[in-house]
């Protein structure tokens, strides 16, 4: 099991901001697969809740216009590193400029 941290109180503010107007069962399933299998890439047909790796970095989809971008650290501890929360273009500059 992973434990989610942000890399910093502006993310986690950014994270918090993203998740805070979806349905508990969204939300639930956002930090569910996040905790539990982080690299597990999916190419389903709906954009929602497919994992891509982007880079040196992960890249979930929460819906058709925001995006997680996490670093996944396996040791010494499991954890998910989130780096940037928000909108499709914004993910675009981050990835760009890490």
């Amino acid at each position: 099991m992973y434990v989610l941290r942000a890399k910093s109180s502006r993310v986690e503010k950014a994270f918090d901001k993203l998740i805070f107007p979806l349905s508990e069962e969204v939300k639930s399933k956002i930090i569910t697969t996040l905790s539990t299998s982080p690299k597990t890439t999916t190419s389903q047909s709906s954009v929602s809740g497919r994992i891509q790796k982007k880079g040196k970095f992960w890249q979930y989809y929460v819906s058709s216009g925001n995006r997680i971008i996490y670093d996944v650290i396996d040791k010494p501890i499991k954890v998910i590193l989130i780096l940037f929360a928000g909108s499709h273009d914004d993910a675009a500059v981050f990835l760009r400029n890490n």
